[in-house]
């Protein structure tokens, strides 16, 4: 993973009070709104969780285990509230529409491949906590 092109783009995208996240809640609903009701009417603290965690990401990118663990845990708590594996394509797709939306001219096509990768990485290892039934 381009790391250095993450951090970057990131920084081109990341909105004072929570404006990326925000707006990626807004294109998820729009999109999925089957998925709206497993939110609070007031997405501000999820949008800022939200936000927490994709930097925390960033920052432990170089370690594995650190990745595995906490991102295994998120995703048994994931399972726990009714997340299904289709919803983290949905989840992957409507955050690089955000980000393309506020870097506009300067996001570039190599940043949605990155973060393309990125997501599906977390996604993956969220999905690995998930219980096996």
């Amino acid at each position: 993973m381009n790391k250095q092109l993450l951090e970057e783009s990131l920084a081109i995208v990341d909105l004072p009070d929570d404006g990326l996240t925000l707006r990626f809640y807004e294109i998820l609903f729009d999109r999925h709104p089957e998925v709206q009701p497993m939110f609070r009417r007031d997405i501000t603290t999820q949008a800022d969780m939200l936000r927490t965690a994709i930097i925390s990401v960033l920052d432990h990118l170089d370690s594995n285990e650190w990745l595995s663990s906490n991102l295994g845990s998120l995703g048994r708590r994931h399972a726990d509230m009714g997340v299904t594996p289709p919803m983290y394509d949905a989840v992957g797709e409507c955050m690089i529409a955000a980000m393309a939306e506020i870097g506009g001219e300067s996001w570039t096509p190599d940043m949605s491949e990155a973060w393309t990768e990125a997501l599906t990485a977390v996604s993956s290892l969220m999905m690995d906590g998930y219980p096996s039934d």
